[in-house]
C-alpha cells in the first residue's frame, strides 16, 4: 500500500508516516489519526516503503489538489530551517484557521473589484519619479529597494504606482502594514487608484474572510493583498512585487510560538520568486542601513515632502523649570501652543505611550505600591472602570480602601497615563472634542475606524493616544503633536532603546503639518541635553543612525553579530534557572568557536503570571556556527532531564 509522510503541528522536528490507499498531492490537507485525536496534517511526500513497521492510515484526503504549493513549501521549508522550529507547526501556522481545523477550502464571499478607480490629479516629484524608474528596470528579478523617506514624502505614491505597473504585467502584488490601524486607510487607498481586488489579511477579519482572501490570493482572484506580517504565507503564484511599508517596526515580528521575522523572510520570499523587494521608511532599522551601506540594497531617498510641504519645526520643553506642578503631565508652554493651534480650527495631537489612567497606586504615608500578586510589576490604575490592571497577566482588583500595610486612608495615584490625560485635557479644553486611541477605547471591532473617521473630517479636535497612533497615519488637518513622558526610553535596559526611541520620536513628529502650512512638533523631557534630540531637532536620523552603527560595531553587537535567545519559564523558579545550566553546558560541549555564550539571567521581568522567566543568549560574528550550534542543540534537548518541568522556546533574531 503506498505510504505518505504528513506533517502535523507538534512540537516535534519531525514527519510522520502514514498508509493510504491513494497517491495524494504534495500540498494536500489530510485528516489522520494521532495518539487518541484525529488530526489534520499535511502531505509532503509520497513513498513506497518506511523505516516504521506498524502503520496507521490516513482517514481522509482532504484535498484534491495542494493547497501549500511548491513555492509556499520551500519557502517555508526554509523559515523552519532558519527559525529552527518544528515544521509541522510551521506548515499549519502559515494556513487561516479554518484550513486548519479541517474546513472545505471553498471562497464563500468573492469581493468585487473597486466599483471606480481614479487617476491622480498632481504630478509626482522628480525624487520619486527616479525611484519609481530605478524600481521598475529590476521589475524581472530579484533586488531590494530601500525606500527611505521622510514622513509625508509620498512613499504611498510610489508604492501605487509601482504595483500598477506589476498589474498590467498580469501579477500579483504583496504590501505588509505593521498595524491592523493601518489597513483600512491602506486598502481605500490601493482600491481607489487600481482595479484590482484588494483583500485584507489580518486578525481582526473573520476566519470566513480570513479564508475568503487567503483563498483568492491562491487562485490569483485577487491582485493585491494587504496585510500585517502573517500576510507573507499569502500562496500567491504570479508574486511579482513584494512592499514592506515602515520596515523598521518591531510588529514585523511574532513574538510567542513560531518567532519569524516578516521583513526578514520577505528577503527570501523575493530571491526564491526572482522578484523586486521594497522596504519603505522614515527612520531605517540599523540592519537595513547596513544592509544598503553593504550593496545587499538599493538606498533610494525622497528627502522632501511631497506638494512642497515644509518639515515640521521640532522644539524642546524642559520639563526641570517648566512642568506647572511637580509632577503635572503638562507644561504651561504645551497647553499656550495647543490654545494657539485649536482657535485656527486646528487638529492637535499628544502622544503618551502608556494606557489606563496612572502607572503607580501608592500609599503617601509608608510608600506601600500595588503590584501584581503574579507578576514582578505594577497594577495600572483604570479609572473609568475603577480597577486596578496587570498589563502583563491581565489579572485585575478593585483598589484598596486604605493601605494594607499601614492601614492608613492615604492612597494616591502618581503618573500618568492616556485616560488621566484625556481628564487633565477636558479641564483645560472643556468645549473641545477629545478622542482617544489606545487598546482600551478600540476593543470593539468597528471602534478604531469611528475614530479615524471622526479626525479625517477636519474638525477641531485634540487626539490623545499611544503607538497605535505613530505610524503611518495621515491626518490633514492636524498642525501640531505633543510628545510626553519619552525618558523612560533612555533608561532602557534594551541595546536598542535609543534607535527604537529616535524612530519613534520622528515617527510620531511626522503626523504634524502634511498638508498647507508647517506643522508644529513639541517634546517634554527631563533629558534636553541628551545627544540623540540634536538629530531629531534638526531631522536628521541618518546621521544618528550612523553614530549608532559606530558604537554597535565597536561593542559588536548585532547587526554586526547574530543572536539567538533561548528563554524558559516554569513556576518553580530554580527549575527554569537549572534547566538553562544544563543548556548552557550542552551548547559548551558542542565546542562551537566563535559563538558566546551569556547567561542563564533573569528576564526584566522575572515574574510573569506566575512563571519565573530566565534567558540564555547565544551571540556570534558568523552566522552559520550560531545555526549550526542550534541544530546541533536541537538534536540533542532530549537528554536533559528538566526537559519536561520547564517550558521553554528559542528565538532567533531576537529584538527584545
Amino acid at each position: 500500500m503506498p505510504i505518505v509522510e504528513v506533517a502535523i503541528s507538534v512540537p516535534l522536528h519531525k514527519t510522520f508516516d502514514y498508509q493510504c490507499d491513494q497517491e495524494v498531492a504534495v500540498g494536500a490537507r489530510v485528516k489522520v489519526p494521532f495518539g487518541a485525536k484525529k488530526v489534520i496534517g499535511i502531505a509532503l511526500a509520497n513513498k513506497d516503503k518506511s523505516s516504521f513497521n506498524k502503520l496507521k492510515s490516513v482517514e481522509m484526503v482532504l484535498d484534491e489538489t495542494a493547497i501549500l504549493d511548491k513555492p509556499i513549501l520551500d519557502f517555508l521549508f526554509w523559515a523552519a530551517k532558519y527559525y529552527h522550529h518544528p515544521i509541522g507547526e510551521v506548515l499549519l501556522a502559515a494556513m487561516p484557521k479554518n484550513l486548519r481545523i479541517g474546513k472545505p477550502a471553498i471562497i464563500k464571499k468573492m469581493i468585487g473589484l473597486p466599483v471606480k478607480t481614479s487617476k491622480p490629479d498632481f504630478e509626482i516629484t522628480q525624487e520619486q519619479s527616479l525611484a519609481i524608474d530605478t524600481i521598475l528596470k529590476k521589475r524581472d528579478t530579484y533586488h531590494g529597494f530601500l525606500l527611505h523617506g521622510v514622513t509625508g514624502s509620498g512613499k504611498t505614491e510610489v508604492y501605487l504606482r509601482i504595483t500598477q505597473e506589476v498589474l498590467n504585467q498580469g501579477k500579483q502584488v504583496l504590501v505588509l502594514v505593521p498595524e491592523i490601524g493601518l489597513t483600512p486607510q491602506m486598502i481605500s487607498r490601493f482600491e481607489r487608484r487600481l482595479k484590482t481586488r484588494v483583500v485584507a489579511i489580518h486578525s481582526q477579519l473573520n476566519e470566513t474572510q480570513k479564508l475568503d482572501a487567503y483563498l483568492m490570493a491562491k487562485n490569483t482572484e485577487a491582485g493585491v493583498v494587504l496585510g500585517t506580517r502573517s500576510a507573507i504565507f499569502a500562496p500567491m503564484p504570479n508574486l511579482g512585487l513584494i512592499i514592506i511599508d515602515e520596515e523598521h517596526d518591531g510588529s514585523f515580528k511574532q513574538q510567542s510560538s513560531f518567532r519569524y521575522s516578516a521583513r526578514d523572510l520577505s528577503f527570501i520570499r523575493a530571491k526564491q520568486t526572482n522578484i523586486p523587494l521594497i522596504l519603505g521608511t522614515a527612520t531605517p532599522a540599523l540592519e537595513t542601513l547596513k544592509n544598503a551601506m553593504d550593496n545587499k540594497l538599493t538606498r533610494l531617498t525622497l528627502a522632501n515632502r511631497a506638494g512642497g510641504v515644509m518639515m515640521p519645526k521640532v522644539s524642546l520643553i524642559d520639563m526641570r523649570s517648566n512642568s506647572e506642578n511637580g509632577h503635572s503631565a503638562l507644561s504651561k508652554l504645551l497647553i499656550e501652543k495647543m490654545q494657539q493651534h485649536l482657535s485656527k480650527g486646528k487638529q492637535v495631537m499628544l502622544f503618551i505611550n502608556r494606557r489606563g489612567y496612572a502607572p503607580v497606586f501608592f500609599c503617601t504615608e509608608c510608600a506601600w505600591k500595588s503590584e501584581c500578586s503574579h507578576c514582578n510589576a505594577s497594577m495600572i490604575y483604570h479609572r473609568h472602570v475603577n480597577r486596578l490592571k496587570c498589563h502583563h497577566c491581565g489579572d485585575e482588583k478593585m483598589p484598596e480602601q486604605s493601605c494594607p500595610d499601614c492601614g492608613e486612608q492615604s492612597l494616591e495615584v502618581y503618573g500618568y497615563g492616556t485616560e488621566r490625560l484625556e481628564e487633565t485635557l477636558s479641564s483645560y479644553f472643556s468645549e473641545m472634542p477629545i478622542i482617544r486611541i489606545d487598546r482600551d477605547t478600540t476593543r470593539r471591532k468597528k471602534a478604531l475606524a469611528e475614530h479615524l473617521e471622526k479626525i479625517n473630517s477636519g474638525e477641531p479636535c485634540i487626539i490623545v493616544g499611544t503607538q497605535m497612533l505613530a505610524k503611518g497615519h495621515d491626518f490633514s488637518n492636524l498642525a501640531m503633536v505633543g510628545i510626553l513622558d519619552v525618558d523612560g526610553g533612555f533608561l532602557s535596559t534594551n541595546f536598542r532603546a535609543t534607535e527604537y526611541l529616535a524612530q519613534l520620536l520622528i515617527q510620531v513628529s511626522g503626523r504634524a503639518g502634511r498638508t498647507g502650512n508647517q506643522g508644529e512638533v513639541v517634546i517634554q523631557t527631563r533629558y534636553p541635553d541628551h545627544p540623540m534630540f540634536h538629530y531629531v531637532l534638526s531631522n536628521r536620523y541618518t546621521q544618528f543612525a550612523s553614530g549608532l552603527l559606530k558604537q554597535r560595531k565597536s561593542a559588536m553587537m548585532p547587526p554586526f553579530s547574530h543572536q539567538a535567545l533561548l528563554c524558559a519559564n516554569a513556576k518553580n523558579k530554580q527549575n527554569a534557572e537549572d534547566f538553562l545550566r544544563e543548556v548552557a553546558g550542552l551548547l559548551k560541549s558542542i565546542n562551537m568557536d566563535g559563538v558566546e555564550i551569556w547567561g542563564p539571567v533573569t528576564n526584566s521581568i522575572e515574574k510573569k503570571a506566575d512563571y519565573y522567566y530566565f534567558n540564555l543568549y547565544l551571540q556570534s560574528n558568523d552566522r552559520a556556527a550560531l545555526h549550526r550550534m542550534l541544530a546541533t542543540f536541537n538534536q540533542h534537548v532530549d537528554t536533559i532531564k528538566l526537559k519536561n518541568k520547564v517550558r521553554w522556546y528559542l528565538d532567533v533574531d531576537p529584538i527584545d
